[in-house]
């Protein structure tokens, strides 16, 4: 009995280690390749999926913006917008991490619109 609980006591601390080692790699990763994945002078501003292949895109390069039409055959700039919408403040593809997961302000607003598309009060 007393082997058993141990067994299982190293099972769960190895399972936790794996998933914190999992954590830090990817953080590692990710601040690696961020610059070459990120783009440091081409920022997706926005963008809208107007079918299953095709997207119109908002991209700013070097503080000119664009509005890019992308499908799998063709990708055409389709505008030089003369107004610029402003960058958003947060460019990063993983956000603030397990912060933005734990956040309660940010978990409650996604749990208020799911019950809202549901139609629950």
């Amino acid at each position: 009995m007393f082997g058993d609980i141990i067994s299982m006591l190293f099972a769960l601390v190895g399972t936790a280690c794996i998933i914190v080692l999992t954590y830090f790699a990817s953080k590692w990763y990710a601040r690696k390749m961020g610059p070459i994945a990120g783009g440091r002078h081409i920022k997706v501003i926005d963008r809208l999926v107007v079918s299953k292949t095709g997207s119109i895109l908002i991209i700013d390069i070097g503080g000119r913006q664009y509005m890019v039409g992308i499908s799998d055959q063709n990708v055409q700039i389709l505008m030089e917008l003369e107004e610029t919408i402003p960058l958003p403040m947060n460019n990063g593809a993983g956000g603030d991490g397990l912060k933005g997961l734990i956040n309660g302000d940010s978990y409650k607003s996604v749990f208020d619109a799911i019950k809202k598309r549901r139609g629950v009060d």
